[in-house]
């Protein structure tokens, strides 16, 4: 007997002799397991109704070869189930089998694929070897077995994984059957396509589908792809599937033997979506990669145009090194980082969307910040998106970035204003547009969290407004424009260009690894995020200005988010408290200097409509006393020029004030112009914004505006 000193990994951590002993052999059978987060061992455990955080014994390919000294079970051991991942020999399973027989006493032991299902019971095959038969009856007699269960089970067509002339794949088994002995003689191959299991179904709100899982030949990793049950077997499907690398055969009938196979059984439910983000206790990204843990799998179905940049090079302690360390005190730089980090915890705050938008000239840094910005999740380059593009593809980029980090570089190459504007918009109101369904009613709407990036050379109103569009301002407090402050402290490079260059090419070598830790950290503390954010919120209002609007409050509070981020994560980035303090109190300083303290929706609607005034005073107004040489067209109203007595005024038909005040509530300009002393009180009950004109002006002493320009406005326009 051989002496088995060294135990089998996660061996201690199986103690109970009574409970089954899982046990994953083969080749892949570490990446099976991935320390309790693979996919196929939570479908295993999924199957064997076990916690995932259940701990198998792990026979990969070193402990395979080391079979012999080494100890797999304990020798109380009664129940023990073999997991087969990935290849495992004939050999190495009788290895096993040896080992299992000579150290413990086992009374039943199976060995399975790695869905669970039995492939051979071994538990004769161990008692034989206790009887010490000799390895040729072993064989011998095991061989006998298996040719009759063979010939018992198999005497119709199946489908069967093997290796022929050293292909592997799905081969169409036609057993040849004696017509007088009923055995079975011989057998004809059809080959049908590459392995390939079928690891899960699921559904959408529209669509049920199987989930493969396959290896192409030009990868190690296996592919996990979703088809719709409606393309399986047809040529849409096909398609699909020999486009990530599966190979299938050519031949119609056989792809249909195929298709029938692979929709038959019943296998573990997946969750698909759409959406990426918080999903079920675990943190769904753009290429699909699951980070934590959820009870069923996922799998995300939408698709990302810079899905396969979420990649990861480096450490939290390189890009912390390479890049945090150099952009210390650099208030635009810092507030970037702030807004990346703030895109996994809107969805634990359960907060609004919401964006910064950083204008400046060129060679101001803006792509240097938005490539520091992006190395947090990704690869800078290939992460991040453009504004080129239509609205509903920043829509379903929306989607594959709920409660994540969206970057969109330079605005101006936007395919039209008009669309940008219309992106802007829709992007941070979170809900798509309504749709109908195939079948009647309507799809459920498309909701999404997300927190954008943007840079441009101009900031978002004044681009929108040079395509003649009015921004809204609730817009204004959704993106936010900030001016950037180009970068004053460059730490180990010399002047600005070097601290540029080293920036950018520390985000290609350095990326993906801290926004993977900081997703699994806000995981693990929700409740001390929240705690954090509640502190925040209540130090932002206090720093805004007490003549504020209450606009201004609701932009604090997104401040008070990404200073949430950057104090959470001082342990990535090592940045003092008082350093984020002071780089976002800067940029919101920044953010009011162009947007000011007052309402927006106020200035806008005094500045159109003065404008209005000032535009036509000219031309369409019946002057006071009457201007003989003037054509008036289209008359608005009167003008009353000022004299001795009264200053110069206005009398604005109605119909001309829904003009001047064209894109507005009319009730709620009345309001702003009431209270900004333009248009003057009723003195009708019934007719609070209208007065008669004087009947020595209009005999019919029709109801309008009365309106009167205040001296500074005048001023102003000189």
């Amino acid at each position: 007997m051989s002496n088995y000193r060294k135990k089998a990994p996660n061996l201690r951590d199986n103690k109970d002799p009574y409970v089954e002993l899982f046990i994953l052999a083969g080749s892949h059978a570490w990446q099976s397991w991935g320390k309790g987060q693979g996919i196929e061992w939570h479908l295993l455990a999924q199957a064997l109704k076990t916690p995932t955080n259940e701990k198998p014994v792990i026979l990969g390919e070193s402990q395979l070869k080391e079979l012999n000294g080494l100890r797999i079970a304990h020798k109380e051991q009664a129940y023990i189930r073999i997991f087969q991942c990935g290849e495992l020999t004939e050999a190495q399973i009788t290895a096993i089998c040896h080992n299992i027989a000579e150290s413990t006493q086992a009374e039943t032991v199976r060995l399975c694929d790695s869905l669970g299902n039995l492939k051979e019971d071994l538990s004769n095959y161990i008692q034989r070897i206790r009887k010490g038969e000799t390895n040729a009856e072993i064989i011998a007699k095991h061989a006998i077995d298996e040719q009759n269960r063979d010939n018992a089970n198999k005497t119709t067509p199946y489908i069967e994984e093997r290796t022929e002339q050293g292909e592997k794949g799905l081969f169409y088994v036609i057993p040849k059957i004696d017509k007088q002995t009923g055995e079975r003689t011989g057998e004809t191959l059809k080959w049908l396509s590459d392995p390939v299991q079928v690891i899960g179904e699921g559904a959408t709100e529209t669509d049920s589908y199987l989930i493969l899982q396959f290896t192409p030949q030009h990868k190690s990793a296996p592919v996990i792809e979703a088809i719709t049950s409606a393309n399986m077997g047809e040529r849409e499907g096909w398609r699909q599937l020999r486009q990530k690398g599966l190979k299938v055969t050519s031949e119609t009938k056989a792809r249909t033997i195929l298709a029938d196979h692979l929709m038959r059984g019943v296998r573990p439910n997946w969750t698909l979506t759409n959406r990426t983000g918080w999903q079920g206790g675990a943190y769904l990204l753009p290429n699909g990669e699951t980070l934590g843990k959820t009870e069923t799998p996922v799998l995300f179905v939408g698709r990302s145009a810079g899905g396969r940049g979420y990649q990861q090079a480096g450490t939290v302690e390189s890009w912390r090194e390479n890049i945090a360390d150099n952009i210390k005190g650099n208030s635009s730089m810092m507030t970037a980082v702030a807004v990346a980090l703030s895109a996994p915890l809107i969805g634990i705050l359960e907060a609004d969307s919401f964006g910064v938008h950083l204008f400046g000239g060129s060679s101001t840094g803006k792509t240097t910040t938005a490539n520091i910005a992006s190395s947090i999740y990704g690869h800078p380059e290939h992460t991040r998106l453009t504004w080129y593009s239509t609205a509903y593809g920043i829509l379903n980029e929306a989607l594959a970035h709920n409660d994540g980090f969206l970057t969109l570089d330079e605005i101006g190459q936007g395919s039209s204003i008009k669309e940008v504007n219309t992106t802007a918009y829709a992007l941070f109101n979170g809900v798509g547009k309504i749709q109908g369904a195939r079948d009647g009613g309507n799809r459920d709407l498309m909701r999404w969290r997300t927190v954008a990036f943007s840079t441009g050379e101009k900031d978002v109103e004044t681009f929108l407004q040079a395509g003649g569009i009015n921004v809204k301002a609730g817009q204004l407090i959704r993106l936010l424009n900030i001016p950037i402050r180009k970068a004053h402290l460059f730490h180990q490079h010399g002047n600005a260009k070097a601290h540029a260059d080293g920036l950018n090419e520390a985000t290609r070598l350095h990326y993906g690894a801290i926004g993977r830790e900081w997703i699994g950290y806000l995981n693990e503390h929700q409740e001390n995020a929240r705690k954090t954010y509640r502190t925040l919120k209540a130090k932002w209002a206090e720093r805004v200005p007490q003549e504020a609007d209450p606009q201004v409050y609701r932009v604090a509070d997104r401040f008070a988010i990404m200073e949430s981020a950057l104090q959470l994560a001082q342990l990535f980035t090592g940045w003092q408290e008082r350093e984020n303090s002071e780089a976002l109190i800067c940029a919101f300083n920044d953010w009011l200097s162009v947007y000011g303290v007052k309402s927006k929706e106020s200035e806008q609607v005094i500045e159109q409509f003065t404008g209005w005034i000032l535009k036509y005073s000219e031309s369409r107004f019946i002057e006071i006393p009457d201007n003989p040489y003037r054509t008036i067209q289209e008359v608005a109203g009167f003008r009353i020029l000022a004299n001795e007595k009264t200053d110069e005024h206005f009398y604005l038909y109605p119909h001309a004030f829904t003009e001047a005040t064209n894109g507005h509530p009319k009730t709620q300009a009345c309001e702003i112009l009431l209270n900004a002393g333009i248009l003057q009180r009723g003195k009708e009950a019934q007719y609070k914004y209208l007065n008669r004109i004087p009947k020595k002006y209009d005999p019919k002493r029709q109801r309008a505006y009365f309106i009167i320009l205040p001296a500074e406005q005048d001023e102003e326009e000189e």
